[in-house]
């Protein structure tokens, strides 16, 4: 069999389609990958390279590449302290940098980048990004050691469950 050509950046297990008025959650029987979670390929788990980091993103499981990656942008959430990073958002991008922008009802986003994060891939996915990309995480971790105690120190017995 031929190398599979492994070009996309998003790779989820099942897809989201609506059918018959219906949303549903559509998986391959072989267990073959949807490119950017809509395109069925003839991609397995286990062809994708080692910088494809498996996680829950976008309400469904999946693997993001780490590889290629020019501009990251965490933004942490400190209004809610109930989870630790749940709420927070990390901005990935493989081409643009990742501006703020403003939408039409004036809430403030971001424009350029190309998947958003959050939970805990966002841990797991900045330290691939360091090693497949040479991207610099350190500012990242840092803001993410300022988060860490943040929820510790409203959540004292979540440390002790460590």
């Amino acid at each position: 069999m031929g190398k599979k050509k492994i070009r996309a950046s998003l790779y989820m297990e099942s897809k989201i389609a609506w059918k018959r008025g219906e949303l549903n959650v559509v998986r391959d029987p072989d267990g073959h990958l949807y490119a950017n979670s809509k395109h069925r390929t003839k991609i397995l788990s286990e062809d994708l390279p080692e910088w494809y980091i498996h996680g829950y993103m976008y309400k469904q499981h999946g693997y993001i590449s780490a590889q290629g990656v020019k501009h990251l942008l965490y933004k942490p959430n400190y209004i809610f302290d109930n989870h630790l990073h749940k709420d927070d958002s990390f901005f990935i991008s493989y081409n643009e940098p990742i501006e703020p922008t403003e939408t039409e009802n004036g809430f403030q986003w971001y424009k350029g980048y190309d998947h958003v994060l959050g939970g805990s891939l966002i841990v797991d996915f900045i330290k691939a990004a360091e090693i497949y990309s040479g991207y610099d995480v350190n500012e990242i971790c840092a803001e993410i050691a300022r988060k860490r105690e943040f929820y510790y120190e409203r959540n004292p017995e979540a440390k002790e469950r460590i």
